[in-house]
């Protein structure tokens, strides 16, 4: 017994090693650039929604909670944002946002009229529990039409992101993280974000490519040093296309997981139909501050986490402008 538990540590603990190249510029629609995450991808996707609102369509969020819940505080961040949201006002974070708004640090907020916004909660997530969901809610309502956002609650899930077939069972929270569910998260947020979309296809490996992340920021940052990017055949024959960021969670990085989120969320089958390139950015551990890679969404960069000069926020922000051939 004790040697499968060490072949299963191996197993995902041991990061995938490929030939990595630069990340390239295709022929994208930039009215239609969207991001979605789960957990603290989730809070994270929240944070570019609205700092780069100019950019963003739309987002949406598994398992996440408000804009700027953790206000800089690790604990407030396991505490309050996670599981006893009373302490909550959502007037504090609409505040804040205004604020930062009102000095150029993120963009007008104006700009989150036009987005769509999904948000999935499930009564048994005992993570991240459903009223972190209702703080998000309550903030972007403020700023997005109501007949623009989709609340997800009818699945009884455990933390993580529901597959239709692939991961954990349904309602067992760990590793990897993605709950076989027969149900298509993937395809949920990418209908809400686009709409009108063709039916799931196939995903094809050899469109999903990994790309070097040390030319736009540092390991201290903290980057991995690749991620992937999933280019569907007509986008790499210079096809007009879409532009979608998933961001995975705690402990679904190379380091816990390999591609594992990359290749079995569910994105790419919809991306490979619907010429919808999707971007995987992966974040990395560091030290006692982030030991599980998360995204952060609680301040372990520094105070201006949640802003354009956030490390992680504007290093995403690069990644997307080279995507899209603007920089």
């Amino acid at each position: 017994m004790k040697n499968i538990w060490v072949l299963f540590l191996l197993v995902v603990t041991t990061p995938q090693i490929q030939a990595a190249e630069n990340l390239k510029s295709y022929n994208i629609d930039q009215s239609a650039i969207t991001i979605s995450g789960v957990s603290s991808g989730a809070f994270m996707a929240n944070q570019m929604s609205v700092a780069y609102s100019q950019t963003f369509s739309g987002s949406a969020s598994v398992a996440g909670g408000i804009y700027w819940c953790a206000q800089g505080k690790s604990d407030k961040a396991q505490g309050e944002c996670m599981n006893s949201t009373g302490n909550i006002h959502p007037e504090v974070q609409i505040a804040e946002a205004q604020r930062l708004a009102s000095t150029g640090e993120i963009d007008p907020l104006a700009n989150l009229s036009r987005q769509r916004l999904y948000v999935f909660a499930s009564a048994k997530d005992s993570v991240i529990k459903p009223p972190a969901s209702d703080k998000l809610l309550e903030f972007e309502k403020k700023f997005i039409p109501e007949n623009q956002i989709k609340y997800q609650t009818s699945l009884q899930s455990a933390h993580g992101f529901p597959t239709l077939n692939y991961g954990a069972s349904c309602t067992f929270g760990f590793l990897p993280w993605l709950l076989k569910c027969n149900f298509d998260t993937a395809g949920e947020i990418l209908d809400t974000m686009y709409g009108n979309l063709h039916e799931r296809g196939a995903m094809n490996e050899k469109n999903l490519f990994l790309f070097n992340q040390g030319e736009f920021g540092p390991v201290s940052t903290p980057l991995f040093a690749t991620a992937w990017i999933y280019v569907p055949t007509s986008c790499q024959n210079g096809d007009r296309c879409k532009l979608h960021i998933a961001l995975h969670g705690c402990q679904m990085n190379p380091d816990f997981i390999q591609d594992q989120f990359v290749k079995n969320a569910g994105y790419n089958e919809w991306a490979e139909s619907n010429n919808i390139i999707v971007l995987y950015p992966q974040s990395a551990k560091l030290g006692q501050n982030n030991p599980y890679a998360c995204w952060d969404w609680f301040g372990f960069t520094g105070p201006n986490y949640v802003t354009k000069s956030g490390a992680q926020m504007k290093i995403l922000k690069a990644m997307i402008d080279r995507v899209i051939g603007s920089k």
